[in-house]
Order: C-alpha cells, then sequence, then structure tokens
C-alpha cells in the first residue's frame, strides 16, 4: 500500500486508534477478534472495522474498489499503519 494512504490512515485513526487495534494484535494475536462486553459479542469486523471501511470509501486510493476488496484489505491497512 502507498506510504500517502497510510500516513492519511494514521492521521485519522489518531493516537488512541493506533494504540487500540495494537492492544487488539498484542493480546489476540489479530486486529479483528470478537471481543465479549458484559457476556455480549462485540466483533470488532462489523463495528470499527465497518468505520475504516466507510474511511476507505471516501478515500482516492480506494477507487474502483468492490465491497469484497474494502472487506477483503482494511485489515491490512490496519496492520501496516500499527507496525
Amino acid at each position: 500500500m502507498e506510504a500517502y494512504v497510510i500516513e492519511d490512515f494514521k492521521k485519522w485513526l489518531g493516537k488512541n486508534g493506533i494504540s487500540y487495534f495494537q492492544s487488539l494484535k498484542k493480546i489476540h494475536g489479530t486486529v479483528s477478534p470478537v471481543l465479549m462486553e458484559s457476556g455480549i459479542p462485540h466483533p470488532v469486523h462489523f463495528r470499527e472495522g465497518m468505520q475504516i471501511r466507510n474511511w476507505m470509501r471516501g478515500h482516492k486510493a480506494f477507487t474502483g474498489y468492490t465491497d469484497h476488496d474494502f472487506d477483503n484489505n482494511w485489515i491490512s491497512l490496519v496492520e501496516e499503519a500499527i507496525q
């Protein structure tokens, strides 16, 4: 992925977002686990992942992506940004 895209994404994600995904990766081995909150599943793919896919939809680097492309690439975007 282009360096400017990663930098744009990191700015959007912010320090707290980067820290959040780094902790998920460290604790769960993935940036897209299913967490439990008071016995209720919290699928990161559907919640935070959807926000990221929507950000991608608005960025010029992802013009021409299909819904499948967004689903298949949001995790790699996050993983590059949190390194």
